[in-house]
């Protein structure tokens, strides 16, 4: 039984004597049918149902959350990126957004997946040529989606190091936060050196980029971002760098769960994740 499904009794022996079914009848009976709890249910159960896909020709998706892009109704960048009036109206700000957005993240990602990142976190955010420059991305806007890196995670010295693009939409910063702080763990976690002599150097990017990408996914599911969840996947799907080609393995190994719940066997619980 779903431990989310608290309302699902038939696995308790305690529930023996309830009568379900009278007692359903009696609460819509009531008023009570139709709740929005039952709608929400719904809404879930009508997510797994379906698979987002990327439309192959005349279409505009927004660079930030993938959304489809419909008429004039949305803002181009100077740097040619497009992005969706959503995205545009959810965008960090302040400084403090930024924290308060950080630190939810973060308290979420360890309660998700189980996990604790004790280390000393530089985090920071920084303007889109500061992100190119440590990610070594050369951006190049074309038709479709043209998204790129919003943030970067290092390892260092005096410890680790984590940048947002500011002026970041709050999903995208979100979606980003998950996928670095996957990054932070592994530096915490993970030998480099072994992690090649099991899987080849030439595999090193593919599974530490594999494994954040399906960590970012997972994680928007568990916050019940399904849409955002969806289009990030197909995204990532699509794609025939380490990143697209990690993240089919790890998908493989990892069936995602589409109903957010995160009590399932996943790579954080690992040495060897593959």
């Amino acid at each position: 039984m779903n431990k989310r499904d608290y309302l699902a009794f038939g696995g308790s022996p305690a529930a023996a004597a309830v009568d379900i079914a009278g007692s359903i009848e009696y609460l819509k009976a009531n008023g009570f049918g139709n709740g929005y709890l039952e709608r929400a249910r719904g809404a879930v159960d009508a997510h797994r149902t379906r698979a987002f896909e990327f439309e192959p020709l005349n279409a505009n998706y927004c660079d930030f959350c993938f959304a489809k892009l419909m008429g004039g109704e949305f803002d181009r960048l100077a740097d040619g990126r497009e992005r969706c009036m959503r995205c545009t109206r959810s965008v960090l700000r302040t400084g403090e957004d930024f924290e308060l957005m950080f630190a939810e993240v973060k308290r979420n990602f360890e309660a998700a997946f189980q996990i604790s990142i004790n280390a000393a976190l530089m985090v920071r955010m920084v303007n889109a040529k500061e992100i190119a420059r440590r990610s070594r991305e050369t951006f190049q806007p074309t038709p479709g989606v043209d998204a790129r890196a919003l943030g970067f995670a290092e390892q260092h010295a005096q410890g680790y190091s984590l940048f947002i693009e500011n002026g970041s939409p709050r999903l995208a910063a979100i979606s980003t936060t998950a996928h670095e702080l996957a990054h932070i763990w592994q530096y915490l976690n993970w030998n480099v050196g072994r992690i090649e002599q099991r899987y080849g150097a030439h595999h090193r990017l593919a599974v530490y980029e594999g494994m954040a990408a399906w960590a970012q996914v997972q994680y928007l599911l568990h916050i019940q971002e399904f849409d955002g969840a969806d289009r990030q996947e197909s995204y990532v799907l699509q794609r025939t760098d380490e990143y697209g080609v990690g993240f089919r393995m790890f998908i493989e190994r990892y069936p995602l769960s589409r109903d957010g719940d995160v009590d399932i066997d996943t790579p954080f619980r690992h040495p060897h994740p593959l």
